[in-house]
């Protein structure tokens, strides 16, 4: 009896090791899905229920195709992802849910690396596990919510190929360990985000923001709202680099929401960049004034970036705006035809931006001179007597560039700036947890936010 006993453990723990074995399709023109994988014992995946588990790592290969199940609960139990070599429709025609199996579990989720058709990913909640864009061709992310990334990868939506591009609309990023889109510091993707919620995330308050992009040939955020956590006094809001000296970058950020982070918006190296009608409020969580804590911050050395800046609302930052090295940047010329290509209106508004006990709209911490007409500044009469009083540069440090901030803007002339909002998708209780990240559940009765708004249901 004992002997049959142990041979029948032993038989169990083989059919254990055998499901969380690596698994690879043969490529042979084969179509899978999470249940046609299940239903093959060697693959790894389970049938638990309503939910399927990833036991292990599960490749589909190339000749090979992956479809999304809908109205599905995926679970990843510890170390388990599943690879996409082949083509992948990602999706969903029913809101489908991809988790991790047990608190415990510290899981990738899914990696497409299919190198010859742009990936489509929709109407999908990955929880605890993330997205990796391997593949050459890039990805359209759609209708999607990242929460609580375990942060297996720089970021919730990792931009894992250099050079692939990537468009995400109408997402939410929602207290993610690390940021909610990210990628290594040597991969140039152009990407466009719009529509998105980026709420509270990079929650290990490391030196990351939440949005945590390489400049690509292209980057645009557009009508995104990007809300800080104020104890993550290490974590901005958007941030943009060029480390490796790449040429040819455009990066626009327009008609954003950006508040409470550690800062607002921060590009560094050679760029061109444009703001236009952003709201940046609160962005002043750093506790030393001299490493952060600006609206937006303008750095690089080499004096190659430029940038256009106008029409945005800059209050409570603890300096407005930073310029540290740069080539031309542009806050506002009305002194030019506004057919000039270096016409801008300014119409940026500046409001109770400072820190010890000191006023810093604009603080020019290099050797150019910066055009900075058209503004609404944060003193009693816009007079060159009063704006002085706000703005550091050569007048304050003979080594500094000059600012040219006259004439001023009428404040009478500057209406309220309408911002698109996007739906977030999420239901929360009054507390602030998380009760639905999509519409599949009925909800009891009771209190909620939704879309930022008490509903009584």
């Amino acid at each position: 009896m004992k002997k049959s006993t142990l041979s029948f453990i032993c038989f169990l723990i083989g059919c254990n090791s055998l499901q969380a074995a690596d698994f690879k399709t043969k490529g042979d023109n084969t179509t899978y899905t999470f249940q046609k994988l299940s239903e093959l014992p060697e693959s790894g995946v389970t049938r638990e229920g309503d939910r399927y588990v990833v036991n292990g790592s599960c490749t589909i290969s190339v000749g090979d195709q992956f479809t999304i199940d809908n109205a599905a609960v995926i679970a990843f139990a510890d170390n388990a992802e599943l690879i996409i070599e082949g083509a992948a429709d990602l999706r969903a025609t029913t809101p489908t849910t991809l988790t991790r199996y047990g608190e415990s579990s510290s899981c990738y989720g899914i990696d497409v690396k299919d190198d010859e058709h742009v990936t489509k990913v929709s109407n999908l909640t990955f929880e605890y596990v993330g997205l990796r864009g391997s593949g050459k061709e890039g990805m359209n992310v759609n209708d999607c919510h990242f929460l609580y990334h375990n942060g297996s990868s720089s970021g919730a939506l990792y931009l894992g190929c250099d050079g692939a591009p990537f468009r995400v609309t109408n997402c939410t990023f929602e207290q993610c360990q690390r940021a909610a889109i990210g990628g290594a510091a040597n991969y140039y993707c152009p990407i466009t985000v719009e529509d998105c919620l980026l709420r509270k995330n990079s929650q290990d308050n490391r030196n990351i923001p939440q949005l945590n992009l390489t400049a690509g040939s292209e980057i645009i955020i557009r009508n995104c709202i990007v809300e800080g956590d104020p104890t993550l006094t290490m974590v901005g809001g958007i941030g943009v680099s060029n480390f490796l000296g790449a040429t040819g970058i455009k990066v626009t950020v327009e008609n954003c929401d950006i508040h409470d982070n550690r800062y607002g918006i921060t590009t560094v190296g050679g760029m061109d960049v444009r703001i236009i009608d952003n709201s940046l409020v609160n962005n002043q969580y750093e506790v030393n004034p001299n490493n952060g804590g600006s609206g937006i911050s303008l750095y690089d050395p080499t004096g190659t970036q430029t940038a256009y800046i106008s029409g945005n609302h800059i209050e409570k930052s603890l300096w407005g705006i930073t310029v540290i090295g740069c080539g031309e940047v542009n806050l506002g010329k009305t002194e030019v035809s506004p057919d000039a290509p270096d016409y801008n209106p300014g119409n940026n508004v500046f409001v109770d931006n400072g820190n010890s006990g000191v006023l810093y709209d604009l603080y020019n911490n290099s050797t150019r001179t910066i055009y900075a007409q058209g503004n609404i500044w944060n003193a009693a009469v816009q007079d060159a007597e009063h704006i002085e009083e706000v703005i550091f540069h050569k007048n304050d440090n003979s080594l500094l560039g000059e600012v040219i901030f006259m004439p001023a803007g009428d404040p009478a002339s500057i209406g309220t700036i309408t911002r698109q909002v996007p739906s977030t998708g999420i239901v929360h209780r009054l507390d602030g947890t998380i009760v639905r990240a999509n519409g599949s559940t009925p909800l009891p009765h009771g209190l909620y936010i939704i879309d930022g708004k008490k509903v009584v249901k």
